[in-house]
């Protein structure tokens, strides 16, 4: 494995451009990519990061309830997928937008942040464009909620914590800023392509293709990460993985930073969508 690491952070030298900055869909980019919460912001609050919600709103109230009893006035940080697929996306954008909104809470954009804005765009563009049936509850959505979502950014750094949120993955070696967009909200995996004709360290979303991009993830920097709900809850060295399934009927799962990543967990009241 000390093979396969130095392999792979050497590997990264050989790229001649970082990727391009584009988003998987072509969206316009947020207004800051990378956001900060600052020490001043923070207040001397403890963070608690929250894993896919996919619109689970009771399960999200309970868990909420759950950290609050812990420990006093957290700060929650939510690693993207907080809406689309489940039973109440309108009801968990608001909360979420009103905890931001009120100094509470910040959220990184998933992939399905990203097909949400995707599907609004559209309809911005062309207001005759037909919503495919699964998106129908976006007409609901206010002119605020949209803005809200085109304004997350794609990852969250807490220098105060060492840490970092994003919601899928980082390609180890590459600066923050270089990350390719798709690979912040899609990847899963880390796959080797030959470094003098490929790119060396590739990100992919296939979980059978290559190994978990967090096992090699070296620091020093802890992330914090979601999107990937067939390995539930995962613990590296320098990496913690919160995706544990609730809109599949497992469960929502946060973490206090610093606590040594013991997981705050609700059951899912019900399977909202079959795996």
């Amino acid at each position: 494995m000390a093979a396969l690491v130095y392999w792979i952070l050497s590997s990264v030298s050989w790229r001649d451009e970082p990727p391009p900055r584009q988003s998987k869909y072509g969206l316009p980019l947020p207004p800051e990519c990378h956001a900060t919460l600052t020490l001043e912001e923070l207040a001397g609050r403890p963070v608690f990061v929250v894993g896919d919600v996919h619109g689970c709103f009771e399960e999200l109230s309970l868990l909420l309830q759950a950290a609050r009893r812990l420990q006093k006035n957290p700060f929650i940080i939510f690693v993207g997928d907080a809406i689309n697929k489940g039973p109440r996306n309108i009801d968990v954008l608001r909360l979420v937008k009103e905890m931001k909104d009120s100094g509470q809470a910040m959220i990184v954009r998933g992939n399905h942040e990203e097909t949400v804005l995707r599907e609004l765009w559209a309809l911005r563009i062309n207001p005759r464009y037909e919503l495919p049936e699964r998106y129908q509850w976006l007409r609901k959505l206010t002119e605020d909620d949209f803005w809200f979502l085109q304004k997350l950014p794609y990852t969250i750094y807490i220098p105060s914590k060492r840490s970092v949120v994003v919601h899928a993955g980082f390609v180890p070696g590459l600066p923050y800023d270089q990350q390719s967009l798709e690979d912040l909200t899609h990847m899963r995996n880390i796959i080797q392509e030959d470094v003098f004709f490929g790119r060396g360290l590739v990100g992919t979303s296939k979980i059978d293709n290559g190994v978990p991009w967090a096992s090699l993830w070296p620091g020093p920097e802890h992330v914090y990460f979601g999107h990937d709900a067939r390995r539930g809850f995962q613990r590296w060295p320098h990496a913690t993985g919160l995706d544990t399934g609730c809109l599949y009927g497992n469960n929502l799962t946060g973490v206090f930073i610093g606590s040594e990543d013991l997981p705050v967990s609700v059951s899912a009241l019900d399977m909202y969508v079959s795996p």
